[in-house]
C-alpha cells in the first residue's frame, strides 16, 4: 500500500523534533518536557521506495504532512488516525486508534478488483525497557468492510541521542488473519480466469519483517529534519501469492518539518 508507507515514512517529519520522536504510543525517554497544550506539525518530504503493495516497481514521490496532538494523550495523524493513550505513565503507554487503511496499488498489466480505503480500529500496548529499549505491540480489525480481517503488529526498538541528532532503530514482525491476506493477496477464480494467472487462497500467519533506522536533526526549537531508511521482508502465503512479484522492499526518505504551538 504504497500511500500507507508514504504517510508512515512522512510521519517522521512530523515528529523531527529532539524528545517528540514516536511520543504518541511509544514510552521512549523524554529528551525534553511534553508539551503543554497542543501542537501542530506542518512539513514535506521525498520518499524513494523500490516496491509497494502493487509491485508497481520504484517511485519517488513527494509528500505533504499535518499532525496535531495534545500533551501526548489525544493525537491526530494520517497514518496512526485518531488515538487516545488511556494509560499513560512514564515507562508504558496502552490505547486505541481509528487507523485509515489506504486504498491498495493496482499492479501492473492485471485487472484486479483491489480493496479500496477502509479504517480498522485497533488497541496498541507499549513497555519501556532498561537502556531505553520498547517493546510492544498493536492488534487492529477491519471496521469498514473492505476486508473484514484482523492484523498483528509487534517490535523492538531502541532511542538514543548522538552527536547528530536523535537515532532510532527498530525491528518488527507483522501478521494477520485469512481474511486480510485474502483481500489484498488472494486471487479469486474470476479473477484468474480473466488475468491468466492462477487462482489463490491465502491462509493467515506471519505477513512481513523488517528493520528501520530513523535520525531526526532539530534545527532551533520549531525546525526539524529526518531521514529514514527501512527493509522489510514478506513472509509466509502472502509471500508465495501470484501478487507478490518481489518479496523484498527497501524504502528511504528524507523530510524536514515546522512545529506549532507548544
Amino acid at each position: 500500500m504504497s500511500l500507507r508507507f508514504l504517510a508512515m515514512t512522512a510521519a517522521i517529519a512530523a515528529t523531527a523534533f529532539a524528545g517528540s520522536a514516536f511520543a504518541q504510543s511509544q514510552p521512549y525517554e523524554q529528551v525534553r518536557p511534553a508539551a503543554e497544550g497542543w501542537t501542530v506539525d506542518l512539513g514535506a518530504g521525498v520518499l524513494y521506495r523500490n516496491d509497494s503493495n502493487g509491485d508497481t516497481g520504484s517511485k519517488t514521490t513527494v509528500a505533504p504532512w499535518i499532525s496535531a496532538n495534545y500533551r501526548d494523550i489525544v493525537y491526530l495523524t494520517p497514518i496512526d488516525g485518531l488515538g487516545w493513550n488511556v494509560v499513560k505513565t512514564d515507562d508504558f503507554r496502552a490505547g486505541v486508534q481509528v487507523r485509515p487503511r489506504f486504498s491498495a496499488d493496482d499492479i501492473e498489466g492485471l485487472a484486479l478488483d483491489r480493496p479500496g480505503f477502509g479504517a480498522d480500529l485497533a488497541a496498541y500496548a507499549f513497555k519501556r525497557l532498561p537502556g531505553n529499549v520498547v517493546v510492544g505491540g498493536r492488534i487492529s480489525r477491519d471496521i469498514s468492510d473492505v476486508s473484514e480481517g484482523t492484523e498483528y503488529y509487534a517490535s523492538v526498538g531502541h532511542q538514543r541521542v548522538t552527536p547528530v541528532g536523535l537515532l532510532n532503530a527498530s525491528v518488527y514482525v507483522r501478521g494477520g488473519d485469512a481474511k486480510l491476506a485474502d483481500a489484498y493477496y488472494g486471487v479469486s477464480a474470476s479473477e484468474a480466469t480473466a488475468n491468466g494467472i492462477a487462482a489463490y487462497s491465502p491462509g493467515g500467519g506471519l505477513q512481513g519483517a523488517g528493520a528501520s533506522l530513523v535520525l531526526l536533526v532539530p534545527i532551533g526549537d520549531k525546525w526539524g529534519a529526518g531521514g529514514l531508511l527501512n527493509y522489510e521482508r514478506r513472509l509466509g502465503d502472502v509471500a508465495d501469492s501470484p501478487l507478490s512479484r518481489n518479496d523484498d522492499a527497501i524504502r528511504t526518505g528524507v523530510f524536514i518539518a515546522r512545529r506549532f504551538g507548544g
